[in-house]
Protein backbone atom coordinates (compact mmCIF):
# COMPACT_ATOMS: atom_id res chain seq x y z
CA UNK A 1 0.00 0.00 0.00
CA UNK A 2 3.03 2.39 0.54
CA UNK A 3 4.66 1.73 -2.51
CA UNK A 4 0.95 2.28 -4.73
CA UNK A 5 0.28 5.63 -2.69
CA UNK A 6 4.08 6.97 -3.10
CA UNK A 7 3.85 6.00 -6.53
CA UNK A 8 0.55 8.17 -7.25
CA UNK A 9 1.88 11.08 -5.61
CA UNK A 10 5.00 11.08 -7.11
CA UNK A 11 3.33 10.75 -10.62
CA UNK A 12 0.20 13.03 -9.57
CA UNK A 13 2.88 15.65 -8.54
CA UNK A 14 4.75 15.49 -11.55
CA UNK A 15 1.33 15.88 -13.85
CA UNK A 16 0.09 18.99 -11.89
CA UNK A 17 3.53 20.35 -12.15
CA UNK A 18 3.77 19.76 -16.00
CA UNK A 19 -0.11 20.43 -16.77
CA UNK A 20 0.79 23.22 -18.72
CA UNK A 21 2.83 20.95 -20.93
CA UNK A 22 0.30 19.25 -23.82
CA UNK A 23 3.30 17.10 -24.30
CA UNK A 24 2.80 15.54 -20.78
CA UNK A 25 1.02 12.36 -21.57
CA UNK A 26 -1.98 11.90 -19.37
CA UNK A 27 -2.20 8.66 -20.35
CA UNK A 28 -0.07 7.62 -17.67
CA UNK A 29 -2.04 9.03 -14.91
CA UNK A 30 -4.61 6.35 -16.12
CA UNK A 31 -1.48 3.33 -16.39
CA UNK A 32 -0.95 4.39 -12.55
CA UNK A 33 -4.52 3.32 -11.95
CA UNK A 34 -4.43 0.31 -13.55
CA UNK A 35 -1.34 -0.70 -12.23
CA UNK A 36 -2.43 -0.03 -8.81
CA UNK A 37 -4.87 -3.05 -9.26
CA UNK A 38 -1.55 -5.17 -8.95
CA UNK A 39 0.19 -3.33 -6.37
CA UNK A 40 -2.40 -3.26 -3.47
CA UNK A 41 -1.82 -6.94 -3.62
CA UNK A 42 1.85 -6.84 -3.20
CA UNK A 43 2.33 -6.15 0.55
CA UNK A 44 0.26 -9.31 1.44
CA UNK A 45 3.09 -11.18 -0.60
CA UNK A 46 5.38 -11.80 2.40
CA UNK A 47 3.93 -10.09 5.03
CA UNK A 48 3.86 -11.42 8.38
CA UNK A 49 0.48 -11.67 10.81
CA UNK A 50 0.41 -10.57 13.84
CA UNK A 51 1.17 -12.17 17.55
CA UNK A 52 0.98 -10.94 20.57
CA UNK A 53 3.14 -12.86 23.55
CA UNK A 54 2.39 -10.40 26.43
CA UNK A 55 5.79 -10.35 28.20
CA UNK A 56 7.23 -7.63 26.43
CA UNK A 57 7.80 -4.65 28.12
CA UNK A 58 5.08 -2.35 26.54
CA UNK A 59 2.79 -5.52 26.30
CA UNK A 60 0.26 -3.77 29.19
CA UNK A 61 0.64 -0.04 27.36
CA UNK A 62 -0.10 -1.73 23.71
CA UNK A 63 -3.77 -3.64 25.22
CA UNK A 64 -5.15 -0.26 26.40
CA UNK A 65 -5.76 0.57 22.58
CA UNK A 66 -7.77 -2.62 22.11
CA UNK A 67 -10.79 -1.87 22.10
CA UNK A 68 -13.50 -4.59 23.43
CA UNK A 69 -17.32 -5.24 24.64
CA UNK A 70 -18.70 -7.19 27.51
CA UNK A 71 -15.47 -7.10 29.10
CA UNK A 72 -13.65 -5.85 32.45
CA UNK A 73 -11.01 -3.77 31.01
CA UNK A 74 -7.85 -6.05 29.79
CA UNK A 75 -4.68 -6.68 31.75
CA UNK A 76 -1.61 -8.02 32.01
CA UNK A 77 -1.26 -10.29 35.15
CA UNK A 78 1.98 -12.67 36.27
CA UNK A 79 0.22 -15.87 36.74
CA UNK A 80 1.40 -19.38 37.80
CA UNK A 81 0.43 -22.47 36.01
CA UNK A 82 0.00 -26.16 36.66
CA UNK A 83 3.56 -27.20 36.29
CA UNK A 84 4.36 -23.98 39.00
CA UNK A 85 5.66 -21.97 36.07
CA UNK A 86 5.82 -18.33 36.37
CA UNK A 87 4.04 -16.33 32.63
CA UNK A 88 2.87 -13.27 31.94
CA UNK A 89 -0.95 -13.38 31.01
CA UNK A 90 -3.34 -11.49 28.96
CA UNK A 91 -6.54 -11.37 31.56
CA UNK A 92 -10.20 -11.40 30.41
CA UNK A 93 -13.31 -11.83 32.53
CA UNK A 94 -16.83 -11.63 30.94
CA UNK A 95 -19.53 -9.06 32.14
CA UNK A 96 -22.14 -9.91 29.52
CA UNK A 97 -22.97 -12.64 27.04
CA UNK A 98 -21.52 -11.05 23.94
CA UNK A 99 -17.69 -10.32 24.97
CA UNK A 100 -15.68 -8.78 22.19
CA UNK A 101 -11.93 -8.27 21.80
CA UNK A 102 -10.80 -6.58 18.83
CA UNK A 103 -7.12 -7.47 18.61
CA UNK A 104 -4.59 -4.64 17.64
CA UNK A 105 -7.28 -1.78 18.09
CA UNK A 106 -10.73 -1.49 16.59
CA UNK A 107 -12.98 -2.58 14.39
CA UNK A 108 -12.12 -0.30 11.71
CA UNK A 109 -8.13 -0.07 12.36
CA UNK A 110 -5.45 -2.18 13.89
CA UNK A 111 -1.38 -1.75 13.90
CA UNK A 112 -0.69 -4.70 11.67
CA UNK A 113 -1.34 -5.19 8.01
CA UNK A 114 -3.33 -6.89 5.72
CA UNK A 115 -2.12 -10.88 5.52
CA UNK A 116 -3.25 -14.26 3.40
CA UNK A 117 -5.34 -16.55 5.09
CA UNK A 118 -4.43 -19.51 2.79
CA UNK A 119 -1.16 -19.23 4.38
CA UNK A 120 -1.59 -18.41 7.75
CA UNK A 121 -5.05 -20.36 8.78
CA UNK A 122 -3.85 -22.04 11.84
CA UNK A 123 -4.25 -20.02 15.12
CA UNK A 124 -1.99 -20.86 18.35
CA UNK A 125 -3.23 -20.04 21.43
CA UNK A 126 -2.06 -20.56 24.77
CA UNK A 127 -4.66 -20.56 27.41
CA UNK A 128 -6.68 -21.53 30.52
CA UNK A 129 -10.62 -20.94 31.36
CA UNK A 130 -12.41 -21.21 34.60
CA UNK A 131 -15.15 -22.75 32.88
CA UNK A 132 -15.53 -24.23 29.25
CA UNK A 133 -17.09 -22.22 26.37
CA UNK A 134 -17.98 -21.68 22.95
CA UNK A 135 -15.51 -18.96 20.77
CA UNK A 136 -15.56 -17.19 17.82
CA UNK A 137 -13.34 -15.35 15.66
CA UNK A 138 -15.06 -12.79 13.83
CA UNK A 139 -12.61 -10.79 10.58
CA UNK A 140 -13.24 -9.03 7.64
CA UNK A 141 -10.89 -8.96 4.41
CA UNK A 142 -10.47 -7.31 1.16
CA UNK A 143 -13.02 -9.58 -0.74
CA UNK A 144 -15.30 -8.54 2.18
CA UNK A 145 -14.53 -5.25 4.44
CA UNK A 146 -17.64 -5.90 6.24
CA UNK A 147 -18.42 -7.15 10.20
CA UNK A 148 -20.93 -9.67 9.72
CA UNK A 149 -22.41 -13.41 10.64
CA UNK A 150 -20.32 -14.54 7.00
CA UNK A 151 -16.80 -14.48 8.22
CA UNK A 152 -16.77 -15.82 11.53
CA UNK A 153 -15.34 -19.27 12.92
CA UNK A 154 -16.69 -21.07 15.86
CA UNK A 155 -14.27 -23.25 18.26
CA UNK A 156 -14.29 -24.42 21.94
CA UNK A 157 -12.47 -23.67 24.50
CA UNK A 158 -12.28 -26.62 26.79
CA UNK A 159 -8.74 -25.49 29.12
CA UNK A 160 -10.46 -25.73 32.46
CA UNK A 161 -8.14 -24.57 35.44
CA UNK A 162 -5.04 -25.64 33.27
CA UNK A 163 -3.35 -24.10 30.46
CA UNK A 164 -3.11 -26.26 27.17
CA UNK A 165 -1.85 -24.83 23.69
CA UNK A 166 -4.37 -24.87 20.72
CA UNK A 167 -3.96 -25.10 17.42
CA UNK A 168 -7.27 -24.16 15.48
CA UNK A 169 -7.38 -24.72 11.99
CA UNK A 170 -9.86 -21.29 10.81
CA UNK A 171 -11.90 -22.88 7.91
CA UNK A 172 -15.48 -23.56 7.25
CA UNK A 173 -17.36 -26.81 6.18
CA UNK A 174 -16.80 -27.67 2.23
CA UNK A 175 -21.08 -27.78 2.29
CA UNK A 176 -20.90 -23.77 3.34
CA UNK A 177 -18.20 -22.49 1.73
CA UNK A 178 -20.97 -20.56 -0.69
CA UNK A 179 -22.52 -19.32 2.31
CA UNK A 180 -19.87 -18.14 4.43
CA UNK A 181 -16.75 -16.70 3.69
CA UNK A 182 -13.70 -18.73 4.21
CA UNK A 183 -10.70 -17.36 5.76
CA UNK A 184 -7.90 -19.79 3.98
CA UNK A 185 -9.38 -17.94 0.75
CA UNK A 186 -9.39 -14.29 1.61
CA UNK A 187 -6.74 -11.72 2.57
CA UNK A 188 -7.23 -10.42 6.05
CA UNK A 189 -7.79 -7.09 6.90
CA UNK A 190 -8.98 -7.61 10.87
CA UNK A 191 -9.71 -10.08 12.98
CA UNK A 192 -11.32 -10.10 16.24
CA UNK A 193 -11.79 -12.76 19.44
CA UNK A 194 -15.40 -13.36 21.21
CA UNK A 195 -13.88 -14.85 24.47
CA UNK A 196 -17.36 -16.81 25.30
CA UNK A 197 -20.83 -16.78 25.19
CA UNK A 198 -21.80 -15.62 28.60
CA UNK A 199 -21.07 -13.44 31.98
CA UNK A 200 -18.24 -14.52 34.32
CA UNK A 201 -16.09 -15.98 32.42
CA UNK A 202 -12.34 -15.65 33.01
CA UNK A 203 -9.65 -16.61 30.65
CA UNK A 204 -5.97 -16.06 30.83
CA UNK A 205 -4.37 -15.77 27.42
CA UNK A 206 -0.55 -17.25 27.41
CA UNK A 207 -0.17 -16.09 23.54
CA UNK A 208 -2.31 -15.83 20.20
CA UNK A 209 0.24 -16.09 17.01
CA UNK A 210 -0.27 -17.72 13.70
CA UNK A 211 3.46 -18.37 13.26
CA UNK A 212 3.17 -21.90 15.73
CA UNK A 213 3.94 -21.88 19.38
CA UNK A 214 5.96 -19.80 20.87
CA UNK A 215 9.77 -21.55 22.00
CA UNK A 216 10.22 -20.83 25.21
CA UNK A 217 12.59 -18.47 26.05
CA UNK A 218 16.34 -19.10 27.12
CA UNK A 219 17.58 -19.30 30.69
CA UNK A 220 20.65 -17.53 31.54
CA UNK A 221 22.17 -19.56 34.60
CA UNK A 222 23.80 -16.68 36.18
CA UNK A 223 21.05 -14.36 36.10
CA UNK A 224 19.07 -17.34 37.76
CA UNK A 225 21.73 -18.01 40.33
CA UNK A 226 22.01 -14.18 40.80
CA UNK A 227 18.14 -13.84 42.02
CA UNK A 228 18.05 -17.25 44.01
CA UNK A 229 21.01 -15.90 46.06
CA UNK A 230 19.37 -12.50 46.34
CA UNK A 231 16.32 -13.82 47.67
CA UNK A 232 18.35 -16.04 50.25
CA UNK A 233 20.04 -12.74 51.71
CA UNK A 234 16.40 -11.02 52.44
Amino acid sequence: MRTWRLFLTITMKRYYDDVANPIFPLTIVCLCLIVSGLVFVAPVQGVEPPEWLFDEPDAAEKIKNWNTNALLPLEIEEVIDQDSVERMALVTRSTGADPIIYLGGAADQVDYEPFSGEEYHILYLGIRVNTPNRWEIYFVSEEDPDWSEKQKVIFDVNAENKFEDLEIELKVPDALKDILGDWQSRTILRFRIDPGTKKDIKAEIDYISFKGKPAPEAVNPYATLVTTWARIRR
